[in-house]
């Protein structure tokens, strides 16, 4: 499903490399703001969104299994995990 996945240099997106041949760039901020963990869901319930700080950036990724990756941002927030098909969701979105 992923070839390759990368931060950008600035560290305000994430390159995703898909094993279809295509490359989707997802924003920093677009991924704090659609986590699915269970504090952003409580965040979301609380006050309708997850407040993203200004420039965002992706500090850490880390591989879950083969099924997905952890990303960890500049705001300190590191309990995010992406499934791989949810990362296509999220690209699929981006292209509407």
């Amino acid at each position: 499903m992923i070839e390759e996945m990368t931060a950008s240099a600035d560290a305000q997106h994430l390159h995703v490399n898909w094993d279809s041949g295509e490359t989707t760039t997802l924003p920093a901020a677009l991924l704090r703001r659609e986590a699915r963990d269970a504090w952003s869901v409580r965040e979301r319930l609380d006050h309708g969104e997850i407040t993203v700080q200004p420039g965002i950036s992706i500090t850490g990724l880390f591989p879950v299994g083969g099924f997905g990756v952890n990303v960890h941002f500049s705001d300190g927030h590191d309990r995010a995990i992406y499934p791989f098909p949810y990362l296509r969701e999220l690209s699929d979105q981006l292209d509407n």
